[in-house]
């Protein structure tokens, strides 16, 4: 009986969590949701090209006043551990102004949270000082560059 009921109330806690996580409206976006944001806000699509792909892209519900658009979209680079968000704003009832709304950066706990939804996987990187090995032919000797 005592069973049922904690597997009963584990059940419920997971269902509340997902509730409440649709509810704030947050969301990882798809390369295709994020390139459909990108046509949509001209800020966003210009940082995306000067910055590359970030490894994560988020929705965000926005419980700002007008003139915020309903949303935001934040993206996440990983190796720099940069949070940039960014929102479109209304003017006589059009979105008409795209905007970088904050810049934040990641602390190595966010970084580690985030690494695991990251959309490539990180690469390794070599100590500085630390030279690529040069590829060697058959008989064992470097190639010539």
């Amino acid at each position: 009986m005592r069973r049922g009921v904690a597997v009963g109330m584990g059940c419920a806690l997971v269902l509340a969590g997902v509730a409440a996580a649709q509810a704030r409206g947050e969301r990882e976006l798809t390369n295709d949701e994020l390139r459909a944001e990108m046509a949509r806000n001209s800020a966003l699509a210009v940082y995306v090209k000067r910055n590359g792909v970030p490894d994560v892209a988020e929705a965000h519900f926005l419980a700002d006043e007008p003139p915020w658009d309903d949303h935001e979209v934040t993206l996440y680079y990983l190796d720099a551990r940069k949070e940039v968000g960014f929102a479109r704003a209304f003017i006589l009832g059009s979105p008409e102004i795209h905007m970088k709304r904050y810049v934040r950066p990641l602390t190595d706990e966010q970084v580690a949270a985030l690494a695991s939804r990251a959309r490539r996987p990180r690469r390794a990187r070599r100590p500085p000082g630390v030279r690529r090995a040069r590829r060697r032919g058959a008989d064992g000797r470097p190639r010539p560059r």
